[in-house]
């Protein structure tokens, strides 16, 4: 493994920023566009965008079976599940619901880091990862007291628990990437795992596309579409790919504090959500727990 540098930490940063925006993006879509449909759209985009830069650069398009197999795992569980269960849980779970289960995806990371590649979390990676855990717990102090004073009904319920397992398919990307062989790059693992999603998501696109108004579509859902296709998918995960095969699945795992960041940040911005004295300080919280692990594996 490469030592990480500055550009590397940005490049995480960068990566869990965009994917944060998605929820909200993701809520807009569920809102206007068919699920299916909008994200064979989307794969297609961004398809446009890889696969021209793959052959400009002239990598071999030969993997391994065992490589090929791994990249259809991280396309099944961490893409097209992801999005399905993600997308149809915000239509029925609220945005605040949904931030609170995305916060655990450092725990997670952690977890699933330590069974499947039997990496031991030190000293150092441990209090980054409890400062990530302390910061995203921070960020959701006002959602979880409303919570409580106002418990969701079935199906808000049901929504959290597909947004939960779309976070287990986001943790499970991370982790299988460090399993993947050097031979394969950033850029070719995003170009076959978005290839496998958009199959996937063509086959159950064509239903919705027989059913659906193309005449309603205005150039905010062509917006969306774009979006969801060059910077969700294409330009988040070539980033978080390269960031990751530079760094331990722990480091990772602090950085995917990020999402919930960013998530509400945006919110803030778009959405025009409450801001608060406690998203302030559990921001500070996950930033800390960033300056701790990067300096410790800079060293």
């Amino acid at each position: 493994m490469n030592k990480p540098t500055f550009s590397t930490y940005m490049e995480l940063v960068i990566a869990t920023s965009i994917v944060g925006s998605s929820v909200v993006v993701g809520k807009l879509v569920v809102m206007r566009l068919p699920v299916f449909l909008s994200q064979s759209a989307s794969l297609a985009v961004a398809l446009l965008f890889l696969v021209p830069i793959v052959f400009i650069k002239k990598y071999s398009l030969r993997i391994s079976k065992r490589d090929a197999l791994i990249l259809f795992i991280q396309a099944l569980i961490g893409m097209f599940l992801f999005r399905v269960l993600m997308l149809y849980g915000l239509a029925y779970a609220s945005a605040s619901e949904s931030g609170i289960l995305t916060s655990l995806t450092p725990a997670i990371v952690a977890l699933l880091s330590y069974i499947l590649l039997r990496e031991k979390i030190t000293l150092r990676p441990g209090l980054g990862i409890a400062c990530s855990l302390l910061g995203v717990l921070a960020l959701q102090v006002p959602h979880i007291s409303a919570l409580w004073f106002n418990a969701p009904n079935a199906t808000s319920f049901i929504g959290m628990l597909l947004v939960l397992s779309a976070v287990f398919g986001e943790a499970a990307l991370t982790v299988l990437r460090k399993m993947l062989s050097s031979d394969v790059s950033s850029l070719l693992g995003t170009m076959y795992i978005t290839l496998f999603s958009f199959l996937m998501f063509l086959g159950c696109s064509f239903g919705e596309a027989q059913q659906f108004n193309f005449n309603h579509v205005g150039a905010g859902d062509i917006g969306l579409v774009l979006y969801y296709g060059i910077f969700v998918t294409a330009l988040a995960y070539v980033l978080w790919f390269r960031g990751v095969s530079r760094v331990s699945a722990s480091t990772a795992a602090v950085y995917t504090g990020c999402i919930p960041v960013s998530t509400l940040l945006l919110s803030y911005i778009i959405l025009r959500e409450s801001f608060s004295l406690a998203h302030l300080a559990g921001a500070g919280f996950v930033f800390l727990g960033i300056i701790l692990i990067s300096r410790g594996e800079r060293r």
